[in-house]
């Protein structure tokens, strides 16, 4: 029985270690690429829209290893369902439920390619300052600028990633309600939703952990894409077109330097989007979410 212990406690030890190490590896690896690599990439004779691709690439690349030093060091297990789908995905809007600190971690290295949509204190965090700037993500400012924005990334067949709930979760199974920014944009630009659950069993990293907490046992982080776009199941249910058609969830282009979205005009405002129509689909999404949850036993605790 001691002896169990003793190796009980020795792996909780060596865990809170790597994940430390980790965390720190991060931290350093943020202010680096932030205050030296990416400002670098301006001093390139290179488009705005290739310095991103280039941004985005290198944050996919370190998300990938970041998150591969986990599963190897034993900090954490991932289980990755149907995830071929994001790896592929061209003109989109990846909404995600948000237990945890490492979910967007998890996206941007399972996606070569993503724009996301972040919160307005990481633009003044020197940990994160750099790399927004750079990979071209949006601030979440809301209203009609957060629609014109996104025009670009979507025109250039870039997905979006977006937490509804703009937080993370409240606890294991419950969602925090969610906004309706990822809707106006969805109807604005005619675009599909692709929904991805993400659960985290035992709760790791979540609202009521600190950064540097570690779970007594591993914990396996689940992330599973539904090949269902929820848009158009939202239009099927209303059984009308709520002020804009969504299209089939697309794959992007085989040239990655022709955009498979042409589009000549000026970007759609947020008044092209009727109120009601984006509350309707936000209401959907967050029903939807809340049954598929349930369904697939993320509730338990």
């Amino acid at each position: 029985m001691r002896a169990t212990d003793t190796g009980w406690k020795f792996q909780t030890t060596r865990r809170h270690a790597a994940a430390l190490l980790l965390w720190a590896c991060f931290a350093v690896g943020g202010l680096v690429f932030s205050l030296v690599i990416f400002p670098g990439l301006l001093l390139l004779p290179i488009s705005t829209r290739l310095r991103r691709r280039y941004a985005m690439a290198l944050v996919h690349r370190c998300f990938a290893a970041l998150v591969a030093s986990c599963r190897a060091l034993g900090v954490m297990r991932f289980e990755f369902h149907n995830v071929e789908t994001l790896r592929h995905l061209g003109r989109a809007i990846v909404i995600a439920n948000h237990p945890s600190y490492l979910d967007v971690v998890v996206l941007l290295a399972l996606m070569p390619r993503a724009c996301c949509i972040v919160t307005s204190r990481h633009w003044r965090n020197p940990l994160f300052a750099g790399i927004v700037r750079s990979a071209g993500y949006l601030r979440n400012d809301g209203g009609p600028s957060l629609v014109s924005a996104s025009h670009a990334s979507l025109a250039d067949d870039v997905p979006l990633i977006v937490f509804p709930e703009g937080t993370r979760s409240p606890s294991r199974g419950r969602l925090g309600k969610f906004s309706r920014g990822f809707a106006h944009i969805a109807l604005a630009h005619r675009c599909p939703i692709l929904p991805v659950l993400i659960d985290c069993d035992p709760p790791a990293y979540t609202k009521q952990h600190r950064w540097y907490s570690v779970s007594p046992q591993r914990p396996t982080l689940h992330v599973r894409v539904l090949e269902t776009d929820i848009g158009t199941q939202s239009l099927g249910q209303q059984g009308e077109a709520a002020g804009a058609h969504l299209n089939p969830i697309p794959q992007p282009s085989s040239k990655a330097t022709t955009p498979a979205h042409t589009d000549t005009g000026s970007a759609p405002t947020h008044g092209d989007v009727t109120p009601l129509a984006a509350r309707r689909l936000t209401a959907f999404a967050e029903h939807f979410f809340i049954d598929q949850i349930s369904r697939h036993g993320f509730t338990r605790t």
